[in-house]
This record gives structure tokens, C-alpha cells and sequence, in this order.
């Protein structure tokens, strides 16, 4: 699939904000778009990266007959449940979050998907894990040793179980998962329940939404109290407000959060939520839908709240509803960062696939509106029907790991992410920067006082800040360095200085090697330096002064952000 085309220009304006207020003392000066909207409403961004290292688009479904020691005598929530070997779903879901994360150890991955705020200790972390509560004691919902996984790996990091929670606002969870939970017995869930609907999530608060009226949401999402939302849903078909199919025919993790947001005063869902009962074909476009899964509540905070996205398979329904029982037997674990992009490929892919949904389909009228409705899941969010990487594997084929870069931050005009491996080599993960190496967004930092990426990076720098470069470093056409104590930016070349030892300019998604650079294209910012030169002039003048070099980034900066914030920046 084709990479995020939203990185680059505008991640380099962040990164260069940041580096030129650290090097004036003036702090981090941070500039994000998402996060400088409302504390309400929608903070979606078209291209935004729910989390930098994992491609928002891409999404991994595990098929493992294993998963299930016999096909469930009867559609109970008990008998399906004890049908499910628990040992093999922990290890699927572990390589699931390898290949999501492109890392070759579970730890690695885990710790690439599930992140908390800077400087906030783990134990002080509080994650809420929305389940399906709706319906009956036959209805499909999400097996239990989905939960008792995802709460050990959280607990491992260090997350204290009474701050994990178990949460259905529109029902009761703990109606169908009370007796597979405790804090202190590692072979259950180990977390907390919300006893009355939202009473465990701080109770309602209002959504203020655009598209739907009289509607609350769980107010400790709303606030910020929960650090990591969850979303693990059922592979159900729905067949819309008065049999019309009004929702893509599934209820999957977006139409899941109908249960994080609904009606305060009411014992269920709201049915202010759910598209008017139109006999039109196509029926309306969703839009409160798409509205909640792009609110503050799911998607805010810093780094974005809502994590991980599962979708459990192993048993799915096509034709009995949102609240019926399961008639299929799937076999399958989908897994991802981002809902909508989700909810598609597991629509298409099984709810939709004839061969696998054979013993009870969808409608004809549900396939009918589903091919009109399905595709807006992707636009309504700048994705189109191309862009979703749908990686399926039988369990024990497991496709090798290879280096892809991640949403909104893998590749940069001057390079792309490491890996973390020292030396400055490429691990066959890719995606994530490496050690001491910056992340490329058209330019960042380099260590040491060089214009090069330090170990492993394979980033092209804009600014250099003292010294002189470090042998063997990769030496950037973005930016070079200036005497030691002084700051270069990107300006003609410059006579003075020593140059790299056995440094070359950086190739785009090259890694730089610690005794040589690699050779490549230069980056797109900046001059190109003279062959031998070391420093790089400002403005034409000697080598930069301190406070020289300081006032000319400024500007550059103060210019690229004044771009932005009028959006005359058109990058994205």
C-alpha cells in the first residue's frame, strides 16, 4: 500500500519548532494541530497518526482453528467461552502484535502500541477496555481470554490492575464478565468492572455533538482520566434501524463506542445515536457514527487515547443482528490502531466473505447497502478504498517481519526512521527510530554537534548545534556544522571546518553505518555543503555566531509556522 502522504513538510515544521526552541532556551515549544482544537467535539485530523510507529492502516487478522478447542455445543456466553483455549489466544494475539508493530519480540511490540504521557509512571496509568453488553445471554460478544491477555500485558508494564476497567456505558458489563474477573488471580481478567453503566467511568457528561442531540459519553474519557482506551468489539452483522442496513452491515469498533456514548437517562443505547429509519437505498451516510469515533473522548489526548482496536472473530453473525447469537465459526483475531480502517477490512474480509459467512450471510439488502456505505468509513476520515494494508496469516505462517514505516512519522523528505539497533544498522522491524538516531520528518537535530544521524538514524538535519561532526556520520545536505559552541542552519556553503570522516550525504531510508555514511540523495532542505567543508554560513557571511545563527532558524521557523496556523500550508 502506499505510504501516509501526510508526513514530511508539516512533521519537519514540528520538529523544527521543537529543536529551535530547546536550542533558545525558551523550552519545548510544541505545535500540534489535533491537540491545539477544542477540549470537545472532534480533534480528528485527516492523516493524523494514531500512533507514529504503526501505520494507521494497517491491519492483521490471525486465522487459527486452535483458538478453539471444539465448535461450542450452544450460543450461551459460558459454553462459548469455555470452548476458548486461552493459552493460544495470548500467543496469537502476542504475534499479532509483532507483525502490527513490525518488531521480532512481544515485549518490543507491546511497548510500541500501549504508550502513557511522558514523565507518567505506569502505575499511576489508567486504561478503561470497552466490551459489548448489549443483548442477551445468547448474544455474541467478545470471549473473555481476549480481556485476560491485553490485562497481563498491561500489568507486565506496569499498569496496576485496580486501574484497569471493564466498561459498557449502555449496559452492564459486569452481567457477563463477573465471574471471569478478579484483581489478584493471574488465570482471570484482572481488572475492575463497572458495576451500573458509566458508574465506573466517572458517570456522563455531555458529548456536545454536531450530528446527534441529547447524547452523553463516559466523563472520565471526556476528561482525560483514562490514560489508554481499548477497544475490543464482536464480528457481528447489523442490519440497521428498521432493517435498512444503515451502517455498513456490521457493528464492529466504531459502532461499538454506541456504548461509550448514548443517552444518560436512558437503560440502553440512544436512539439519537443511530441514522433516522430510512427506507432509501443507499440509506444516509452514518455521520454521528463517524462523529464519536473522531470525538476527544476517543481520540484525544497526548498520545491519543484510543490504542488498540481488536476484533473477535473466532465466532461471528450474519444475518440475527446486532443482539443475536453467533452462527458462524470464523476463527479469526483482526487487530489494529485505527477504527475505521479496522471495521473495513473486517467488514470485507469476513462479515462480507460468502465462503466463510456460508451457514447464515448477510442479507442481499445488507450486501447492497454495504458496498455504498463501506467505503465512507475510509473518506469520511481521507482514507479511499486503496489504502487499507490488510495482512491475514494461518497461524504457525507467519509472514517474516519486514521494515515498514509507520503512519504520520516513517518516512521523511530526508530520510526514514531507524530502527532501534546501535550502530546505525536497519533491524529487520524497521519503523521505529533508532538509538540515538532522529526520526527523518524532512529534517531533524543531529547529535554531537554534526549534521549527521547519530547511530542508526537515518535522518536528514536541518541544524546542527556545536561541535564538529562526528567521524564516520552521515552527513546531511540539510544542514552542517558551524565551529563548536555555534549553531549552523541550512545556508551556502562554508569553507571553514573539518569535514566527516568517511561521511557521505544520506540516502532516504538509509541507516547510517558508525564508521562510514551510507550514500544517497540530499535532503530537500538546505544547501548543499562544499566537498571537504565542515561548517555552513549564515547568510553568507564567516562561520555562524551563536546568536546569529539563533535569529536566522528563528525566522525560518517563525515564517513555516505563520504558513500553518493560516493554513496556507497545503501539504495535507
Amino acid at each position: 500500500m502506499a505510504t501516509n502522504p501526510h508526513s514530511g513538510r508539516r512533521d519537519f515544521l514540528k520538529t523544527a519548532a521543537v529543536g529551535a526552541a530547546g536550542a533558545m532556551g525558551l523550552g519545548a515549544l510544541k505545535f500540534d494541530r489535533a491537540a491545539a482544537q477544542s477540549t470537545t467535539g472532534s480533534v480528528w485530523v485527516n492523516g493524523m497518526a494514531i500512533n507514529p510507529a504503526i501505520d494507521n492502516k494497517r491491519v492483521i487478522c490471525c486465522h487459527d482453528p486452535k483458538m478453539l478447542t471444539s465448535t461450542p455445543a450452544n450460543t450461551s456466553f459460558t459454553t462459548t467461552n469455555a470452548a476458548v483455549d486461552a493459552a493460544v489466544v495470548a500467543a496469537n494475539l502476542d504475534e499479532m502484535a509483532m507483525q502490527l508493530a513490525q518488531k521480532t519480540t512481544a515485549t518490543e511490540a507491546w511497548s510500541t502500541i500501549f504508550r502513557i504521557a511522558s514523565g507518567k509512571a505506569w502505575s499511576a496509568a489508567r486504561v478503561a477496555m470497552k466490551t459489548n453488553g448489549i443483548g442477551g445471554t445468547t448474544t455474541n460478544r467478545p470471549k473473555w481470554a481476549i480481556y485476560k491477555k491485553l490485562c497481563d500485558v498491561l500489568i507486565n508494564l506496569g499498569v496496576q490492575p485496580a486501574n484497569i476497567i471493564l466498561y459498557d456505558a449502555c449496559d452492564n458489563a459486569a452481567t457477563y464478565y463477573d465471574t471471569y474477573v478478579s484483581l489478584t488471580d493471574s488465570t482471570m481478567i484482572r481488572a475492575a468492572k463497572t458495576s451500573v453503566r458509566a458508574a465506573g467511568m466517572g458517570g456522563f457528561a455531555n458529548a456536545n455533538l454536531t450530528n446527534a442531540t441529547g447524547i452523553s459519553v463516559a466523563a472520565d474519557l471526556l476528561s482525560g482520566a483514562v490514560d489508554i482506551l481499548v477497544n475490543v468489539a464482536a464480528c457481528k452483522s447489523h442490519n440497521g434501524t428498521g432493517g435498512h442496513f444503515n451502517y455498513g452491515s456490521c457493528t464492529l469498533c466504531m459502532k461499538n463506542h454506541l456504548g461509550t456514548f448514548t443517552d444518560a437517562t436512558k437503560a440502553q443505547h440512544s436512539d439519537n445515536l443511530h441514522v433516522g429509519n430510512s427506507a432509501t437505498v443507499p440509506p444516509p451516510a452514518p455521520l454521528a457514527l463517524f462523529e464519536i469515533n473522531k470525538h476527544t473522548a476517543v481520540l484525544g489526548g497526548n498520545p491519543v487515547r484510543q490504542q488498540l482496536c481488536i476484533v473477535d472473530a473466532l465466532l461471528s453473525n450474519g444475518a440475527s443482528g446486532p443482539g443475536g447469537a453467533w452462527d458462524n465459526r470464523t476463527d479469526r483475531l483482526v487487530m489494529g490502531t485505527f477504527a475505521p480502517i479496522v471495521d473495513y477490512c473486517a467488514a470485507k474480509n469476513i462479515l462480507l466473505n460468502a465462503t466463510l459467512m456460508s451457514v447464515s450471510p448477510i442479507q442481499a439488502l445488507g450486501q447492497t447497502n454495504a458496498a455504498t456505505i463501506l467505503p465512507m468509513f475510509l473518506t469520511n476520515f481521507g482514507y479511499t478504498t486503496t489504502d487499507p494494508d490488510w495482512l491475514e496469516y494461518q497461524a504457525g505462517s507467519e509472514p517474516a517481519i519486514t521494515g515498514t514505516g509507520g503512519s504520520g512519522g516513517s518516512t521523511g523528505s530526508g530520510g526514514s526512521t531507524g530502527s532501534s539497533g546501535g550502530g546505525g544498522t536497519t533491524s529487520s522491524k524497521g519503523g521505529s527510530t533508532s538509538a540515538g538516531g532522529t526520526k527523518a520528518s524532512g529534517g531533524s537535530t543531529a547529535s554531537n554537534g554534526g549534521s549527521t544521524a547519530s547511530s542508526g538514524g537515518s535522518s536528514a538535519a536541518t541544524t546542527a548545534a556545536g561541535g564538529t561532526p562526528d567521524n564516520g556520520g552521515t552527513t546531511s545536505n540539510g544542514g552542517n556544522t558551524g565551529v563548536a559552541g555555534a549553531m549552523a542552519t541550512s545556508a551556502p556553503s562554508e569553507t571553514g571546518g573539518s569535514p566527516a570522516t568517511g561521511g557521505t550525504s544520506a540516502q532516504a531510508s538509509t541507516s547510517a553505518s558508525p564508521t562510514g555514511g551510507s550514500t544517497g540523495t540530499p535532503a530537500t532542505l538546505g544547501a548543499a555543503n562544499k566537498s571537504g567543508s565542515g561548517g555552513c554560513d549564515v547568510a553568507g557571511s564567516g562561520r555562524a555566531t551563536r546568536w546569529g545563527a539563533m535569529a536566522a532558524l528563528g525566522a525560518v521557523v517563525a515564517a513555516k509556522l505563520r504558513r500553518l496556523v493560516g493554513d496556507d500550508d497545503k501539504s495535507s
